[in-house]
């Protein structure tokens, strides 16, 4: 058990828990637009978005702390990195509205599109640790 931990907390693997993590936040990103969508049949795909993205933060934030990253990182900072993924989905998801996909999947493909630019930016800045 002590291998596969020490396995799971090497440096290369980075990636792969951003993976994990982002993952969690995409499923809690898509199970609140279901939600919305099932209660709120006629409310906007981008209103539901912004609704879904709240939720998804919160789950990405704490997640890349203790999980990805491992440093306390800067909330403010990681916010701006969210919310420069949350306009590119959107601008991704007037895409695939445009194109008449339906709602919950041009939500969907919007929502699975942004993570790599997401994950440089997190570990470049956002989640950077400070060198003495």
């Amino acid at each position: 058990m002590q291998r596969l931990e020490n396995l799971f907390n090497n440096d290369a693997l980075r990636p792969f828990r951003f993976l994990i993590v982002g993952g969690a936040a995409t499923a809690t990103h898509l199970f609140i637009v279901a939600l919305v969508f099932a209660f709120h049949a006629s409310i906007s795909p981008y209103s539901a978005n912004i609704i879904a993205f709240l939720g998804a933060f919160l789950v990405s934030f704490y997640g890349h702390r203790y999980i990805t990253f491992r440093t306390r990182g800067s909330m403010r900072r990681f916010l701006l990195v969210a919310i420069g993924g949350f306009l590119a989905n959107n601008v991704i998801l007037t895409l695939c509205l445009a194109l008449s996909l339906g709602d919950f999947v041009s939500v969907a493909i919007a929502t699975v599109c942004v993570p790599i630019l997401t994950y440089l930016a997190s570990s470049l800045w956002a989640f950077k640790i400070k060198e003495d």
